[in-house]
């Protein structure tokens, strides 16, 4: 067996998925929806289906009480309070990383960000690190 061309092979193989980024590297590596089970409220509307598909970069995933496009390689808990444009007066839960807390937020009902969760148990489950 050829070592030193095999090594060679996966170094380039590897640089490759690299320098070629999530696209290559997603085919290779799948990325996957982040796992987390809730017992919601109510049932969201979802906002992605077969006939209605998520853009390039993102999947379709069953998280937060319904179906969203997440990019599974971005950390939904590090995203911004996002109220939406929307004037609706949803009570809603956000995580600031910074202080690892879930606070409470009004939702506009629309657009926003998937850092928007219906209790402060979801939010914490998803979001809240054990303190040490």
């Amino acid at each position: 067996m050829n070592t030193p061309g095999l090594l060679g092979t996966l170094v380039l193989f590897f640089l490759l998925v690299t320098v070629q980024g999530p696209r290559l590297s997603d085919w290779f590596f799948p990325s996957k929806c982040p796992r987390l089970r809730e017992n919601c409220e109510f049932r969201e509307r979802d906002l992605c289906t077969k006939v209605k598909p998520c853009p390039s970069n993102q999947k379709c995933c069953v998280f937060s009480c319904g179906k969203k496009c997440i990019d599974p390689q971005q950390d939904i808990c590090k995203l911004p309070k996002d109220s939406g444009p929307c004037m609706a007066y949803f009570i809603r839960w956000w995580y600031s990383k910074e202080n690892n807390t879930c606070y409470s937020f009004v939702y506009g009902g629309c657009l926003g960000n998937n850092n928007n969760f219906q209790t402060q148990a979801i939010c914490q489950d998803a979001c809240q690190k054990p303190r040490s």
